[in-house]
Formats: C-alpha cells, structure tokens, sequence
C-alpha cells in the first residue's frame, strides 16, 4: 500500500508539472510575448514531465527497501525475479550489490532486522507449503554469503495473488523490511555475537579479513559498548596437517590478526585476548579436506 502511495505521488508531481507549464496565467501570459522562449520551456517541461512518469513507473517495479521510518535505504528501477519451474531467484546486472548496501544499513544499525518475504501463490502453497520459504531463504543465503549475520535476517512466507508472464517469470517476488528487534530476538542475536565461530579464509598463512569479519566486527563493538564490563577471547584452531609446533604458533597468528583487526575497527585492546590450541581441538576428524576446513577456524567467546 506505501509503495503504491509512492507511485501516486510521482503521477501527481508529473501531471502537476504539466498543467503548470501548460494551463497556467502566467505561462500563457509570458508564451505570448516570447513564444521562441517559451516553446523551449514548454519542450523541456514536457521532457521533464514524460522523465518523471517514466521514474515513477520504474520505481514502481523495482527493489526498493525502506528503513522503520519509511526511508529509501536504496531503490532500484529493476527487481528481482521468481519463476514457475524452480524456486531460485534471478538476480538482474543493474542491482547486483544490493546486499552491499542491506550490510552497510545493519552494520549502522546494530538494533534492526531484515524480513526477507518470499511470493507464493496458493496454488503454489497447496502444492509445495515451502515455495515462499524457500525463495526467501535464497536471497538470505546471498546476504549471509556476503557477511551478513545470519541470526539477523528472518526468511518468511507471503501469500500474494499473481501470474506469471509468458516466459514464465515474474518480476519481483521478494520483499524486504527492516524493523527493530524485539526483546526475545534481541537475546538470540547477541547470544550468537558472544559466542562466534569464524571462517574466514584462516586456513590460508595471509590474513585476508573479508566481509564476515568485517561486519562481526561492528557487531563485537556494539555489543561490548553495550556490556562495557565483558571481555573478548579470541582463539586461533588448525588442522593436522604439520607438526604442533607450527599449528601452534598459526593458529596464535591468525588469532592475533584478527585482534588486531578488532582494535583498528575501534574495540579497546585491554578487552581482548588471543591465545592458540593449535589442532589439539577439532570439532570434526581430519579425515578429508571438507574436516580440515572446518576445524581451520577462530572461536571468540564473550564473558
């Protein structure tokens, strides 16, 4: 309903700004003393009014999110696309990098959620109950494949009366909404914060942060402000492959790195702690590569 009062909104300013150009007083009163001048005002009115239907019709059909004050976060003129043959979700080129700009907004506002609604018919429902489930955990395996924290995103499912074109396809499918946490919610995220295994890239010998840490970080520091008496640990894990020795002395690196990492996104030192267990402590056998990623990792545990 907001987003079709948007869309009335920009129809209005349109046809206003045609009248204004065309029907007022003054207008025809100044055409008729510089007709040459006006006709290039009215070529250009008209021009500006054709652009601002135009936007409004592409903004009416694009992705758009808006923040609990129904604030543009960002709007796109294209969307995405669901369609009748599977559940994936089609992505366009012109708004790759929407998730960029969902992690900027939550990393600023470390007191909201994102509500991921994906489409179905009740065809679709009496035919598959996880059709719009499944489309909306589609778009948050992307958000969380880019660093989102995933104990942040809800996917659910919407029941909304639509066809498909002739290709099959349907152009949108996905809603998303942010609101603020409510209390149970609030504590099921900063129990995920106080207690956080990380993957990021810690089997290589470089530390490369990436967005996972990244956007952690923000949280961690948010939460500590928070908690101004909680303390971090931060250890360093490897798997077998080597001797101890060397996982020992990896996994403190890498354990250090991502201190350091902490303290140059504003965390105060004396908060954290960084130690090694090296491959004493895996959490799967090392008996495949798959394992031995797994138990390449950093555990931080807030207390």
């Amino acid at each position: 309903m907001k987003h079709l009062i948007s869309f009335l909104i920009f129809i209005l300013f349109a046809l206003l700004a045609m009248w204004w150009y065309y029907s007022c007083p003054i207008c025809l009163g100044d055409r008729n003393n510089n007709p040459t001048v006006n006709e290039q005002i009215d070529a250009e009115a008209e021009k500006k009014a054709k652009k601002a239907y135009e936007d409004s019709i592409a903004l009416a059909n694009g992705l758009y999110a808006w923040d609990i004050d129904n604030n543009d976060i960002f709007r796109y003129p294209a969307n995405l696309q669901i369609n009748n043959s599977n559940l994936e979700v089609f992505i366009p080129e012109k708004i790759k990098g929407f998730e960029t700009k969902i992690a900027d907004y939550l990393g600023t506002h470390q007191d909201q959620e994102l509500m991921i609604y994906g489409y179905e018919t009740s065809k679709e429902r009496e035919i598959d109950s996880l059709t719009g489930i499944t489309r909306a955990n589609f778009i948050k395996n992307i958000l969380i494949n880019s660093g989102i924290n995933g104990d942040r995103i809800v996917p659910k499912a919407k029941l909304v009366n639509y066809t498909y074109d002739t290709n099959g396809t349907y152009n949108g499918g996905i809603l998303l909404n942010f609101h603020t946490l409510d209390q149970s919610r609030l504590e099921e995220v900063e129990k995920g914060i106080a207690n956080k295994t990380l993957y990021s890239d810690f089997g290589s010998k470089e530390f490369k942060p990436d967005a996972t840490l990244s956007n952690y970080a923000l949280e961690l520091k948010s939460y500590l402000n928070k908690y101004p008496t909680k303390s971090v640990l931060i250890t360093g894990h490897t798997d077998d492959v080597g001797d101890d020795d060397s996982n020992q002395f990896f996994g403190l690196k890498r354990a250090e790195n991502v201190k350091k990492h902490f303290i140059a996104q504003g965390i105060p030192e004396d908060k954290l702690t960084s130690k090694s267990k090296g491959e004493s402590d895996p959490i799967v056998p090392n008996t495949s590569e798959e394992n031995r990623a797994k138990n390449r990792r950093i555990e931080i545990i807030v207390n």
